[in-house]
């Protein structure tokens, strides 16, 4: 079935808006979104104009199809009832009553566990896919499939609480994680093999240009085998892949073709570290690597390893060629490190620790540190600032705004008044940057609406007091290296970025 009605964002386009009270048919789709966005419990609308069939078909439909404009709302509208009556030829009055399985309360708490989450296991620096794997390992290895729960099992308020739902729960989550992190992202209504009537529910992501389908839920087999946590057989898919055992209207959705991801559909327990996907080579179970923009394989080490698991700037690994034992991987100079003499059943990561639980049933708790990477100050004269144009950048309480446009491509500097500067050292004719630092340090660059990445590092200066003011999360990491340094410190977050806060 191909819909009728126009989308979300042309609504908005248009300049539709919450306070539209007379639409058209067309425009039901999106209207209802908005006040299901709202958690809306009961409202009116008149529709007017030639309707094309029924208006309960019309009403239906719509219901339908809510789920493809923010499905985290309109999802958890639990029951709906309606009823309608002609006010002349082509006018029509329809009134709503609505509830759902969230209130407010439950929506602000969710949605700030879920900034914190992204925080934690997210960085700026990240690839798209990079990110996904993220979230798509963490909802697993966090989440269980259980439709016996004391709250709703389909709401994402109870599985975030519980730790317990079904497949809409997982692809909710999902879909709204990547809704933050701003990546394409859809929430898809179908059924699947062995789900029985009830239906199945999913996700597609859209990589590079690319439309992929990701089915977290039954990537979740860590209650089934007891020698994996998650696999990724159901991981960036394209159409005629996942149609094996899943139905869709294919209508609703873009179609996924791209086999680029075909070489990830085998693996178990990948961690990301750093630049690389790590995990136990499927044959062998050798420690392997993977570059994700290449998709080239290497092999690390000879040992055979399971439960990679990444943290503290470590892999974290069982050693099956020595006894079933606790190592640690460093990525960045090849050292391993044995870390127990006592065989391991199994590594678990949650937020903020390792549980490792050994042979005989007992466990270890290991802190996971937040990474911060406090270097030596560079030398001010690589950012000499007779090189640069100077832009004002406006602030806005704890936010900061500047655009630059130019006919050649220059090195620039954005600085505020109270002295926050982001140089960016390569040459540019536009550039629209965004700074946050009420939730940590948030900046956005892009260039005609668009990302942008830079191969040489930008880097960002901050007064210390904004540090302790804005990030107190680093505050105490700060302070211990403070001393060292005369003028300044550096922190390198990422390739994109380097931070140097100034002591003053």
């Amino acid at each position: 079935m191909k819909s009728y009605f126009i989308s979300y964002e042309a609504f908005i386009q248009k300049g539709g808006s919450i306070k539209t009270t007379t639409i058209t048919y067309d425009e039901l789709l999106a209207v209802l979104t908005m006040h299901m966005e709202r958690l809306d419990k009961q409202f009116s609308l008149i529709i007017n104009g030639h309707l094309p069939k029924p208006l309960h078909e019309i009403l239906d439909d719509a219901f339908e199809q809510s789920h493809l404009y923010k499905a985290f709302y309109t999802q958890h509208c639990a029951n709906r009832s309606y009823r309608y009556r002609s006010l002349s030829k082509n006018r029509v009055k329809v009134d709503f009553t609505l509830s759902y399985r969230m209130n407010r309360k439950d929506e602000k708490q969710m949605l700030e566990e879920i900034e914190s989450v992204l925080q934690d296991i997210t960085t700026p620096n990240m690839s798209a896919l990079q990110k996904v794997i993220e979230i798509h390992d963490y909802i697993v290895r966090t989440y269980s499939y259980e439709l016996h729960t004391k709250g709703s099992p389909f709401s994402v308020a109870t599985f975030m609480a519980e730790k317990r739902g079904v497949c809409m729960a997982y692809a909710l989550l999902f879909e709204k994680m990547m809704e933050v992190l701003k990546i394409p992202c859809h929430y898809v209504i179908g059924k699947a093999d062995g789900e029985g009537d009830a239906g199945h529910a999913w996700n597609m992501v859209e990589i590079d240009g690319q439309w992929y389908h990701i089915d977290v839920t039954w990537n979740d087999i860590g209650h089934v085998l007891e020698h994996h946590e998650i696999r990724y057989r159901y991981f960036l898919l394209t159409d005629e892949q996942i149609a094996k055992n899943h139905q869709w209207d294919l209508d609703l959705y873009p179609p996924c073709t791209s086999e680029r991801f075909n070489a990830i559909h085998h693996l178990y327990d990948v961690c990301i570290a750093g630049d690389l996907l790590i995990y136990p080579h499927p044959k062998t179970a050798y420690l392997t690597a993977m570059d994700p923009l290449t998709l080239q394989t290497r092999k690390l080490t000879d040992i055979r390893v399971q439960y990679c698991t990444y943290a503290n700037e470590l892999v974290y690994l069982v050693n099956h060629s020595d006894g079933a034992t606790l190592y640690t991987y460093d990525a960045k100079t090849a050292e391993l490190t044995k870390c127990s003499t006592d065989p391991i059943h199994a590594i678990h990561k949650t937020t903020n620790e390792l549980v490792v639980t050994y042979a005989n049933g007992s466990q270890e708790m290991i802190a996971i540190e937040t990474a911060v990477d406090v270097t030596e100050s560079l030398q001010i004269a690589e950012f000499d600032d007779a090189r640069y144009t100077n832009i004002s950048m406006m602030s806005l309480g704890d936010s900061y705004l500047a655009t630059f446009n130019s006919n050649t491509e220059d090195l620039i500097a954005f600085k505020s008044a109270d002295g926050v500067e982001l140089y960016i050292n390569e040459p540019i004719r536009q550039l629209t940057v965004s700074l946050e630092l009420n939730k940590g340090i948030q900046l956005q660059m892009t260039t005609n609406r668009k990302p942008v990445q830079f191969k040489e590092s930008a880097k960002l200066v901050l007064p210390l007091s904004f540090i302790k003011a804005y990030i107190p999360a680093l505050e105490k990491k700060l302070d211990k290296q403070i001393t060292v340094f005369d003028k300044s410190i550096s922190i390198d977050v990422s390739r994109s970025l380097l931070i140097q806060i100034k002591n003053k």
